[in-house]
């Protein structure tokens, strides 16, 4: 799509509100990533992202991004002094660059750009600063289909047989580990977590050290430039009394599949170091009168039931907006008494492979429940 800049708050808004909508409930909350680019905004600096074709093929890559669940965060004082943890080297920002540094010193090679591991709210932003601290470009591209994911092993080129060692690990203190291989990635995403626990918080990790013409085998194109347009169209949407929930689904191509109101919303504390999850009960409202919706979540929106039956499943998407407003939220900060829309899009076709099915379709999660298309499912169920 060529290269984008945007210059005004207003465009970091809509941008940073399209990423979280595309995210599906994950990447991050949007707050934080608005702070991100308004700040270097403030620094004097344009948010900007590349073409990936206007890359040298033979450039080094890599991906950048924070991980942490709900409940990452903790440790008394003197749990911290035990340990040596009594000043924070890093904040948010700090931590992704340093993560990239180390994965250049460890492997001896110049990062030239930075791709974006997924699409969520403070997850591009994130990597956009570190970009812009590191003085190299983003790419308009993801290597999660286009959305946000829970899990490094569900990403596209762990589909495609791409290595995703060696990746660099550091905390808020300081500490920095490199991984050189591993058993697994599931492994490898496993350690991580266990370090955000190690280190009463969220780390900063950088992989995927991939020049650019192996890069175009694994990502999916376009998607920052696709999530600033479905923010511009609920904008624009809310400024000319149009119903920005109709237009927001027009503009991903998906299907208005609920309007409700939370009615109950259950949290499990079951991993929360590493992921928000829960489950949110919905009642219909409007059309929508008379049936009920639950969507359980592992950060991002996985699994759905309609009136008790099998309903939307990853690796589609479910995104739930404000009912009015259609601005979107992550997962766990929606609560009982929102009243919502829940809308849906088709997978990336990496994700609807045998392998994607298998790494982020609903029997991953644990439930008994085949994958059905989105589109079958709307219409079994007449919507």
């Amino acid at each position: 799509m060529g290269n984008v800049v945007l210059r005004t708050r207003q465009e970091c808004e809509d941008f940073v509100r399209g990423l979280c909508f595309r995210g599906a409930g994950g990447g991050g909350r949007p707050a934080g990533g608005l702070r991100l680019l308004l700040d270097q905004l403030e620094a004097g600096r344009e948010i900007e992202w590349v073409d990936l074709d206007s890359l040298a093929d033979d450039a080094w890559t890599v991906t950048v991004a924070g991980m942490g669940g709900r409940a990452s965060e903790g440790g008394t004082e003197e749990d911290l002094a035990a340990l040596g943890c009594v000043e924070e080297k890093y904040d948010a920002l700090g931590l992704a660059v340093a993560a990239v540094r180390a994965l250049e010193e460890a492997e001896g090679a110049k990062v030239e750009a930075i791709v974006p591991g997924e699409t969520g709210g403070s997850a591009v932003p994130a990597a956009i600063a570190a970009a812009l601290e590191l003085g190299v470009p983003v790419a308009d591209a993801d290597y999660a289909g286009g959305r946000a994911i829970p899990e490094v092993p569900q990403a596209i080129p762990e589909l495609r047989g791409v290595p995703v060692c060696p990746m660099s690990f550091v905390t808020r203190w300081g500490d920095v580990l490199i991984l050189k291989d591993t058993v697994s990635t599931a492994m490898a995403d496993r350690i991580g977590r266990m370090i955000t626990l190690a280190s009463y918080g969220g780390i900063g990790f950088s992989w995927y050290l991939l020049q650019v013409k192996d890069v175009k085998r694994v990502v999916a194109l376009d998607t920052l430039s696709n999530a600033l347009h479905v923010g511009k169209v609920i904008s624009e949407a809310r400024e000319t009394g149009v119903d920005p929930v109709a237009e927001a689904t027009r503009a991903v191509d998906g299907w208005l599949l609920f309007e409700g109101e939370l009615t109950a919303t259950e949290v499990e504390d079951e991993q929360a170091y590493a992921f928000g999850l829960g489950t949110h009960r919905l009642k219909g409202v409007g059309s929508h009168e008379g049936h009920t919706v639950s969507i359980w979540y592992k950060n991002e929106y996985h699994v759905s039931w309609m009136d008790d039956k099998p309903f939307v499943t990853s690796p589609d998407s479910l995104i739930m907006v404000d009912l009015k407003t259609g601005e979107p939220a992550i997962s766990y900060d929606f609560f009982v008494g929102d009243q919502v829309a829940v809308i849906g899009r088709g997978a990336h076709e990496a994700h609807r492979s045998a392998e994607g099915i298998q790494a982020l379709g609903p029997r991953h999660f644990g439930f008994d429940l085949d994958y059905v298309p989105i589109e079958e499912r709307v219409k079994e169920f007449g919507l």
